[in-house]
């Protein structure tokens, strides 16, 4: 990381000089850049663009969307990087406590989520999908379903009801 810069820090924060904030402030332009010239460059790459479809219901809103968010993360990142002037460590980057196992039966369950999507609907798919997810990363089986009920639902409303996507139905949504 860094040499210890001061002996003045509180407990459980240790200050470390800086790296070399160039590297990184040239891969935040970069990656900016890059996602502006691609969401201009947008109604060029998807054939055949039609012209007088509204913007909300676009092929391009959802790439465009992303580009954009891209863009502005990367520009709020290369600000506070600017305007920091030292690191503090931090436990919840302590890459010591990755429980791999974990990660691994997530990406397991998303795999499953997908698959599950045409045959249990949507709905249905991301509420246990939700509630799987949960109870692998170690919630308890209630508070686990009181956040996947709802944000199942929150989805299902955001996606089918508000943005109008087709998802088509499986056998129980």
């Amino acid at each position: 990381m860094g040499e210890r810069a001061d002996e003045g820090t509180g407990h459980g924060e240790e200050a470390v000089s800086p790296t070399s904030p160039v590297p990184e402030r040239a891969l935040l332009a970069a990656l900016g850049l890059a996602a502006m010239g691609l969401f201009l460059a947008t109604p060029g790459l998807i054939k055949p663009w039609p012209a007088g479809v509204p913007w909300h219901e676009s092929a391009a809103f959802f790439p465009r969307l992303g580009l954009l968010i891209t863009a502005l993360g990367a520009l709020a990142e290369g600000w506070v990087r600017a305007r920091t002037r030292a690191r503090f460590q931090s436990d919840e980057l302590n890459s010591s406590a990755a429980h791999l196992p974990r990660a691994l039966w997530c990406v397991l369950l998303f795999v499953l989520y997908m698959l599950a999507v045409p045959v249990l609907g949507f709905g249905v798919s991301s509420a246990l999908f939700l509630l799987a997810t949960g109870l692998a990363i170690g919630l308890g089986w209630r508070v686990a379903l009181l956040l996947a009920l709802p944000l199942a639902l929150l989805l299902w409303a955001m996606f089918v009801l508000g943005l109008k996507v087709a998802f088509g139905h499986g056998w129980l949504f």
